[in-house]
């Protein structure tokens, strides 16, 4: 199933300046440009750690998050090296050596940031009730060329579309959204600010929102899903100017639910990157109605390969919280799963 994207560019615009690059994993060509790293000492004290009676943890953790393997390509490399050593399959090795959260973690790390991606789509739509906010996780504020490497990655591991199934497990306006970010059509990151358009879009923003009866949230999506996040911050301001009101208060009055959630995802990310994404570790971390672990899991370790990023939301996260994120990883976590979390996050 082929879609074409019926909303089209606003305002007749193609995305503007040079495409930003698919992320480190999510492309093989980056793998010409990467140096194969000595895994033997590594592999040998992964067999080791899980075999005979009972499983060194402490072992896999050292190893898994060593600096040597923050690359992407370089986990790949010493997942495929231990399974040609040994004859063996390390995902299925840990998966039987480990349970709970730890389990899901150590997995969610050795699968890398594309396949992870792919398999939190697949789990967020293979049960009773489809997981929105893995969706909105997974899918939104990304950039095209990531977008267009999940998509394919999923129809390659799967053999399905990937709009196909949202279709099936999401009300019409949900599908929608997704369907606009799977067209991987936004403003690339490059694109400047177009103060005309700015203002066309406050308009339209206000029309859609606060100026009808029955506010359109596809409409409202389209804006925020084909701009960059330079021009999102720019809408904001302007809108704030206009109508006196910041468009996060807006949304929150206008909409509810899964597409209230989906459309404040997007404008804090675009808003404040790294203050949203120390926003995205705390809420299920520390929120009130417990934590919520495969949700911290897939935000942490999409974290863990893009280090810039997550050193920026360590700092936000302090700035905001007026604590350290590991304060509240020891705070809320657990065992072998805690040291793992700490692990991740620099260790200590």
């Amino acid at each position: 199933m082929q879609w074409q994207q019926p909303f089209g560019q606003p305002y007749g615009q193609l995305p503007a300046g040079p495409p930003a690059p698919p992320s480190p994993g999510y492309d093989v060509s980056q793998k010409q440009f990467y140096q194969p790293v000595d895994t033997n000492a590594d592999v040998e004290g992964l067999r080791k750690a899980m075999k005979g009676m009972g499983c060194d943890e402490k072992a896999l953790i050292k190893i898994l998050t060593s600096p040597k393997y923050v690359n992407p390509w370089a986990m790949q490399q010493l997942v495929a090296d231990y399974n040609k050593r040994f004859l063996r399959d390390l995902v299925n090795d840990i998966k039987s050596e480990t349970r709970g959260d730890f389990e899901d973690a150590l997995v969610a790390l050795i699968r890398g940031p594309l396949e992870n991606d792919v398999r939190t789509l697949h789990k967020a739509m293979d049960r009773a009730g489809t997981d929105e906010t893995a969706l909105a996780d997974v899918l939104l504020c990304r950039t095209n060329a990531d977008v267009k490497a999940i998509v394919a990655e999923y129809k390659r591991l799967g053999g399905k579309d990937l709009l196909a199934e949202i279709k099936s497990e999401v009300n019409d306006t949900l599908f929608r959204i997704y369907s606009m970010a799977l067209a991987a059509g936004s403003a690339e990151p490059s694109a400047p600010v177009n103060p005309l358009d700015v203002e066309s879009k406050v308009t339209e923003l206000h029309r859609s929102t606060e100026g009808v009866v029955g506010a359109s949230a596809v409409s409202v999506a389209q804006i925020f899903i084909n701009s960059n996040e330079a021009q999102i911050r720019a809408i904001n301001e302007a809108y704030r100017n206009k109508y006196h009101r910041p468009l996060h208060d807006v949304i929150e009055k206008e909409f509810r639910g899964d597409t209230e959630d989906a459309l404040l995802h997007i404008l804090l990310m675009s808003s404040d990157h790294a203050k949203a994404d120390a926003q995205w570790l705390h809420s299920p971390l520390m929120g009130k109605m417990g934590v919520k672990d495969k949700q911290f899991i897939y935000r942490l370790t999409s974290l863990y390969w893009n280090p810039p990023r997550l050193a920026a939301a360590k700092d936000a996260y302090k700035t905001v919280y007026r604590k350290t994120l590991k304060t509240d990883v020891k705070e809320a976590l657990r065992g072998d799963y805690e040291d793992l979390c700490v692990a991740l996050l620099g260790g200590n």
